[in-house]
Order: C-alpha cells, then structure tokens, then sequence
C-alpha cells in the first residue's frame, strides 16, 4: 500500500483550505454591504437607522467570519491527522503485531504463537480450537504459574484443516474468561469506507481489527 503524504501535498491541502475560507469570507462581506446598501437606501428619511445598529451588525459580521474560518481550519486540519494516521498504520505492513482475539482462520500449515494469561497457578492448561461444524481440537499446555503463558498453535501437528476456529483457554482449578493473544506477521492493512477500524490481514491468523493490538514486535 503506497500512501503519500509529503510536505507539498500538506501544503496543497492547507493552501485549498485556506482558499476555501478566504473565498467563504469574502461572500459572506460581500452579502452583508450589499443588504447595509438597500438599508440605508430604503431606510426612513425622517427616522434614519441608529449608528450603532451599523456597528452592532458589523461585530455580529465579524463573529460569523471567525467561526467560518475556525471551521474551515478544523476540518484542514482534520484532514492532515486523518491522512498522518493512515500512513503510521499503512508503515505496519511487513511488521509482527499481537493482537487480542478468541478467532484463528489458518491456512492450515502455518505455526502462530501466542499467550494466555493466568490469574492464578494450574496443574493443566488446556487450549482448545473449535470449528464451525463443532469440532474440537484440544492442545495441551500443560502446568504454569500465574502470570502469562505462551503457546504454539501448529496445524500439522494437530491435524487442523485450513479454515476457521474458535479460541478457548480452560485450566483444571476452572480459572474463567482466560483471554487469548496471538503473534502475527502484517501482511495488508484495509481501511473502510465506512470510517470504522483499520482491518489488519496477518498471516496465519486472519484479519482483525487494529484497535485489537496489544503489543508491537520487531519483525
């Protein structure tokens, strides 16, 4: 994915925002003077217009210009994080993240690491994978203290076909709501037309969402 975002681009687009209020204010100063015009051409001669009404007028002009050209900025201004933002998560491409997720979609011969973490000591951790027509997949991890425990999930050796899974942590002292991270590479980054999270392709894992992100790896 190739996202540009150079000064001059910056540039362009603070310029174009700028244009845009300037061209807005200058509008807004020209409607007024003409609506002053046919008031003070069409005003009562025998009971002319108070000068401070002019004055009155000319600051709520004024107020009206300032909140256009505040508006204007924040949106420029919204645009340049927007595109900043885009290109620091188009920058992970190529890099390993965790991520927070109880989903794998293997491609049935890539090995994924990852961790579970224990509130307390067990005698047997077991993390069990489970399909969508209900099969069940058991990987023993056997005994660990308290605290984070990692694991390897290796299709081959368990028998996995590529496809879908359900991720679930049990242990035999029945610790509950054991959460489920895995280490993967970034292979696409997505951004949605509809504004809501990046989705990040990793391989072996599947896509998932960015704000899922636990912790960043060096590749």
């Amino acid at each position: 994915m190739n996202i540009s975002n150079s000064p001059t681009a910056a540039a362009t687009a603070s310029t174009s925002g700028t244009t845009t209020s300037t061209s807005g204010n200058s509008q807004i100063s020209d409607m007024f003077l003409q609506l002053l015009v046919a008031q003070i051409k069409n005003q009562d001669p025998t009971n002319p217009t108070d000068g401070k009404e002019y004055v009155s007028q000319l600051a709520q002009l004024s107020q009206v210009q300032s909140m256009d050209s505040i508006s204007s900025l924040m949106t420029s201004t919204s645009r340049q994080v927007s595109s900043l933002q885009k290109q620091s998560i188009g920058a992970l491409t190529g890099q390993k993240v965790m991520v927070a997720t109880d989903q794998l979609s293997t491609d049935g011969t890539t090995a994924v690491t990852g961790r579970t973490t224990l509130a307390h000591a067990a005698s047997q951790v077991t993390l069990t994978l489970k399909d969508s027509a209900g099969n069940r997949y058991p990987l023993s991890l056997g005994a660990a203290s308290a605290g984070d425990m990692n694991f390897t999930v290796d299709p081959r050796a368990l028998g996995l076909p590529a496809g879908s899974y359900s991720l679930s942590v049990t242990t035999d002292n029945n610790q509950n709501n054991l959460s489920t991270e895995l280490l993967g590479t970034v292979k696409a980054v997505r951004f949605p037309l509809s504004g809501s999270d990046p989705v990040l392709s990793l391989q072996g894992i599947g896509d998932v969402n960015y704000s899922t992100i636990t912790q960043f790896t060096m590749a």
